[in-house]
């Protein structure tokens, strides 16, 4: 993920007085590397989270009748080992009114099948009560009938009640039986979970120290990369900024190429002069010659205006001939030869090495190069104050490399710690097994008790429903026996069970579970650490890195974060770093701040650009442009007027126009002849002298005029040019210090950024995002799952399950006994009925029936005739109410069984009343 920071630095520049503060940015790149958590823990695969924890709401019950905390003076009590286990336990329940009331109700229920079984057994009647004696009149029969519908109706109830009880007997059993498994198998699997726990606890440390180091000693080696990137990039980063912005201000690269353009120029107007000047020469050669032969033909003039006679004498002295000094022709001619402004100007077009344009050529030259490679030179001047911070960078690597040492010895002495506490645990667990075992095996054997003893109440029912009464009976009081001698032991078990599950949450899991005070467990191991001989001074997790650091450790501060803010900040996930305050440890923050890095700074201070090229370094060639503006400030219109008037070619042309037509008004014919000559003479010279230099004067005003229009706009650029320059040095000479110390500010900042960005990324990552302690709460909260709903759960549900059976059991009891007894009723009954029945029917069925026969078969007549009528009148109601509710299917079979019924039942009536008549009777007579 790349990120990219930007650090926006004001630069205050007065440039200009007009001109405010300018704002410039410098961006760093922020793609740190992250370091990669280890998921290799082996926690999250034992699947201590996986099923449902149907037990879990007694222990909120158990929150509920014993409310206060821990009494953890006990506890200290118990660690110091002032007192045994069960002492603590008595102690505890001193306290604890709410477990005490829990084992008076476990007691008293117990005692509820052996109170009952007494007071049934004291209060049993006869069986003999049935017995009518010898002989079984009508009337005791009709009443055991009756009775025995009761106790069948009685049998029934009591039957389906019981069914109920065994059912959820049944029930209670395999909830014992399962909770006692799942005990086991927390017990079985708990070395295997705390085992993992320590070996996550150590790869936990490991990768947290692996994370630690990475993010501190790879974030340092990535910002001093990148510093060392800048430095040997601080032309591009620092030299070319300032050359932009001079180059901006400035406008130096439009002069350089506007000299350049003057020097263009200079060559053609050097060109022009070249020509003027050979121009002039040709016309100086000429002139010379010109001039000797006028003043030859000036003296053969003279001499023939001698020769003339008298008479023609005016006419003579009328000629005249001007020569090159009277028209100044070659004064001129060999002023602009000698002239030194042209020559300069001449000069500036030659490539000697004493011309002006190249000694300009080589101070721009040389300007130019000194603008364009300021870059490369503030490389090479920096170069040892890049070493200087170079140095510094690896002084504080090695420091921060000390730093992680600091925290790779610490962390590797917990681990030491960890392993030490793993090996000691081994010993520990084989005791732990024991224990297990023996639990598991009192488990086992309650519940098979138990089991027994519902197997007794389940195979008297099923005597019962195989009609054998007589067992029937006599196993459930043999089970009622074993449910008075069972209670007790089941109680003492229950007992025995709420005992440890109820004191393991109060003592284990209120602790564990006091979220987010975690105040027991604190005031245990952290402060004041009353598990402890002495009290800690910094809480325990200040007490473990205190011992496992180095002595060579510096401490800033002592650790001081209590237990349960560390558990709180690891259930959130926070890092590592700032959870256990490790800064007091590595003061890592303190020396990453640039106030305890001092030599850096200054050496980081140091680096920077200098205005000094700039100062004064295109004074020479202002120099140079100001001798050739000086040397373009020449006059040619005078001159060039001046030769536009002379013309010797004509003054010739007229004197030979003259001389012709003075010969013709000669009288003598001797100096006419001459004047001829003469004039021949002048001609000849006119057409092999004077017309060339008539020819060579107009070239030079020609070349006159040219280099006059070249010129003006020549010295007009230099002159622009040389105003620019002087401006743009005004500013190099003013203002280049400031841009310089600016943009030296702001690179100095990016140096800076770099380790203020590796800061920041190191307090972001080791105080958020890396090595999370996350896996130490999991670690806890797996052993408090393991602990509180692996085998506390189950244990409470264990004496929940023992308790729910000793209750049904005290249910149980009356129900066998009543049920018992119905069926020893039933068994004495059917017997009596039986009896009598054959006895009727045997020995006294004749005497009877004479009797009856002779005395009373009046009354018996009638009373038959009675119940007949009678019997008929109700046969004839149920028809008409089962008509009424009955489907027609079953009309019949139910008015013949009712009629039935009622036809028995009124002849016992009949029978009753024939016997009550006959006692009566007999009563009478005595």
């Amino acid at each position: 993920m790349q990120v990219t920071v930007t650090l926006e630095a004001l630069v205050s520049s007065q440039m200009r007085p007009n001109k405010g503060s300018i704002e410039q940015a410098v961006s760093i790149p922020h793609d740190y590397p992250e370091p990669v958590a280890t998921d290799s823990y082996i926690i999250p695969t034992l699947g201590l989270y996986h099923g449902s924890f149907v037990f879990s709401y007694l222990s909120t019950f158990l929150s509920y009748i014993t409310p206060y905390d821990l009494p953890v003076e006990l506890l200290r009590d118990a660690f110091h080992t002032k007192v045994s286990f069960f002492q603590l336990i008595l102690e505890a329940l001193k306290v604890e009114s709410g477990y005490i009331c829990l084992i008076a109700i476990f007691f008293l229920v117990s005692l509820i099948p052996l109170c009952y079984t007494i007071a049934w057994g004291c209060a049993k009647e006869p069986d003999d009560d049935l017995n009518p004696g010898p002989t079984v009149d009508a009337i005791i029969q009709a009443e055991e009938l009756s009775l025995e519908e009761s106790l069948h109706c009685r049998k029934s109830f009591l039957g389906l009640m019981l069914q109920v009880v065994i059912l959820l007997l049944i029930a209670g059993v395999i909830a014992m039986f399962v909770t006692n498994e799942q005990i086991a198998s927390a017990v079985d699997h708990t070395p295997t979970v705390v085992r993992s726990s320590l070996l996550d606890a150590a790869t936990f440390l490991r990768d947290a120290e692996s994370q630690m180091r990475y993010v501190i000693g790879e974030g340092l080696a990535t910002a001093t990369e990148r510093i060392r990137n800048d430095l040997e990039s601080i032309d591009k980063l620092l030299g070319e900024p300032i050359q932009h912005h001079l180059a901006l201000f400035t406008g130096i690269d439009i002069i350089f190429e506007s000299i350049i353009e003057i020097s263009t120029s200079s060559s053609n107007l050097s060109r022009r002069i070249h020509l003027l000047q050979d121009a002039l020469a040709r016309a100086a050669k000429i002139s010379y010659e010109a001039e000797y032969r006028l003043d030859e033909l000036q003296i053969q003039l003279s001499v023939l205006q001698r020769q003339c006679t008298f008479r023609d004498r005016p006419l003579c002295d009328t000629l005249r001939i001007r020569n090159f000094e009277d028209t100044g022709l070659i004064e001129r001619i060999r002023k602009l030869q000698v002239d030194r402004t042209l020559a300069k100007l001449m000069a500036m077009g030659e490539a000697s090495r004493n011309s002006s344009m190249h000694a300009l050529t080589q101070e721009l030259t040389l300007a130019r190069a000194t603008f364009r490679n300021y870059a490369t030179d503030i490389r090479n001047i920096t170069e040892d104050q890049a070493d200087q911070v170079q140095e510094r960078l690896e002084e504080l690597t090695t420091e921060t490399r000390t730093t992680i040492g600091v925290l790779t010895q610490t962390v590797g002495q917990l681990v030491e710690q960890v392993n030490r506490t793993a090996n000691f645990s081994d010993s520990f667990f084989d005791r732990y097994r024991e224990i297990g075992a023996i639990l598991w095996l009192s488990g086992l054997a309650t519940t098979i008790m138990t089991l027994l003893v519902t197997l007794i109440l389940l195979s008297a029912l099923s005597c019962g429903c195989c009609h054998a009464d007589n067992k029937a009976g006599i196993t459930l009081i043999l089970g009622a026996i074993c449910i008075c001698i069972a209670s007790l032991a089941l109680s003492g078990f229950t007992m025995m069970e709420m005992l440890l599950g109820a004191h393991g949450q109060l003592f284990i899991c209120h602790p564990l579970y006091n979220e987010p005070e975690y105040t027991v467990l604190q005031k245990l191991i952290d402060k004041p650490g009353l598990i402890y001989p002495t009290e800690p001074q910094h809480g325990i997790i200040g007490e473990l890195l205190r011992q496992a650091a180095p002595p060579t450790a510096r401490w800033v501060h002592p650790v001081q974060i209590s237990l349960s803010t560390a558990l709180n900040e690891c259930e959130q996930s926070r890092g590592s770093y700032s959870t256990f305050q490790l800064d007091a440890l590595l003061n890592l923050t303190a020396k990453l701040e640039p106030q305890q890095r001092p030599d850096l700074e200054r050496a980081i201070e140091s680096v920077g650009a200098s205005e000094e090229p700039f100062i004064g370094f295109t004074v020479r060639i202002q120099s140079i442009l100001e001798d050739m503006l000086y040397d373009s400030d020449l006059n040619l219109t005078g001159t060039r007027m001046e030769l536009t008037q002379l013309s010797p070619d004509k003054d010739v042309l007229t004197f030979i126009d003259q001389l012709q037509r003075v010969s013709a008004q000669i009288q003598d014919v001797a100096t006419s002849s001459r004047m001829t000559t003469l004039g021949s003479r002048a001609k000849r010279l006119q057409l092999s002298l004077l017309a060339p230099l008539e020819q060579l004067r107009g070239d030079i005003v020609y070349h006159l005029t040219a280099l006059e229009l070249q010129l003006s706009p020549w010295a007009a650029q230099v002159n622009k040019s040389l105003t620019h320059l002087r401006n743009a040095q005004t500013f190099l000479d003013t203002e280049s210090a400031e841009v310089c110390y600016n943009r030296s500010d702001v690179y100095r900042a990016r140096l800076r950024a770099h380790l203020d960005a590796y800061r920041n990324y190191t307090s972001t990552m080791l105080n958020e995002r890396c090595a999370s302690c996350r896996p130490l709460f999991d670690i806890f909260d797996a052993m408090r799952m393991l602990f509180c709903h692996h085998i506390m759960d189950p244990m409470n549900g264990l004496w929940f399950s023992a308790f729910l059976c000793l209750f049904l059991w005290a249910v149980a009891t009356p129900l066998s006994l009543m049920l018992s007894s119905t069926y020893r009723r039933l068994e004495v009954l059917s017997s009596k009925l039986q009896h009598s029945n054959s006895h009727r029917y045997n020995a006294r069925a004749s005497a009877r029936e004479d009797q009856r026969e002779s005395s009373h078969w009046s009354t018996q007549r009638f009373a038959v005739l009675l119940a007949t009528n009678k019997s008929s009148v109700i046969c004839r109601h149920n028809k008409i109410l089962t008509e009424a509710f009955l489907p027609p299917t079953l009309l019949f079979s139910f008015h013949d069984s009712t009629c039935h019924f009622h036809h028995h039942y009124e002849l016992a009536n009949l029978e009753l009343t024939e016997i009550q008549i006959h006692r009566q009777c007999r009563a009478g007579y005595r």
